[in-house]
């Protein structure tokens, strides 16, 4: 979930021809699309930034070399 704020109470913008518009300065999304745009706006600022999927960690295989 990214969120972003704004100066303007209502800041409206385009995604796809559909006019969006923040809340009380304040935008919360899932979607993609509105995350490209919402980038590219100097006014938008984002103050939470979507997490990463969790990956699990690779397996590394520890190697001792033999003493002779």
């Amino acid at each position: 979930m990214a969120r972003y704020e704004s100066r303007y109470k209502s800041l409206g913008f385009y995604v796809n021809d559909e006019l969006k518009r923040f809340n009380n300065g304040t935008y919360v999304t899932d979607d993609k699309d509105d995350i490209a745009v919402l980038d590219a706006i100097a006014d938008a600022i984002c103050v939470d930034e979507p997490k990463p999927e969790a990956k699990p960690a690779a397996k590394t295989s520890a190697r001792r070399a033999s003493a002779k």
